[in-house]
């Protein structure tokens, strides 16, 4: 879909840490009316992150503005997705589990992933933007 984007954890970890490069593109791209959606599965993957980095109390407000802002929509794993997921992981065996739900989502949507992550380039077909970490 051309005017959804696809973010990963890193992406996120970026944005809600103010990172200038982030927040203007995504906010340059929300003007252009673009739709940003993220796996539930990164919800919890930067959840964790946060609550190991700022204590529990600290993750849990960072992560309900975030899910209560307009920024980012965290969308559930569909079993067509589960299933090309898996293929994924099988055909590409170094993406997480996490990154290969990501990419089976862009891929399926025809979307970008905005990323951290050197190794998405990899992926025949994905669209990627890659951020610097």
């Amino acid at each position: 879909m051309k005017n959804t984007i696809i973010l990963d954890t890193g992406i996120l970890s970026l944005y809600q840490i103010n990172d200038e490069k982030v927040v203007n593109e995504i906010i340059t791209k929300k003007r252009k009316k673009v739709n940003f959606l993220s796996s539930e599965l990164n919800f919890i993957e930067l959840f964790n992150h946060l609550c190991r980095e700022k204590g529990k109390i600290n993750a849990q407000i960072v992560m309900e503005n975030l899910r209560k802002g307009d920024i980012v929509k965290f969308i559930p794993v569909l079993s067509k997705i589960s299933i090309f997921a898996g293929e994924l992981k099988c055909k590409y065996h170094y993406l997480s589990l996490v990154d290969s739900v990501i990419c089976a989502e862009a891929l399926s949507r025809k979307a970008y992933v905005y990323t951290t992550e050197t190794h998405f380039s990899e992926v025949k077909n994905l669209k990627i933007k890659k951020f610097d970490f």
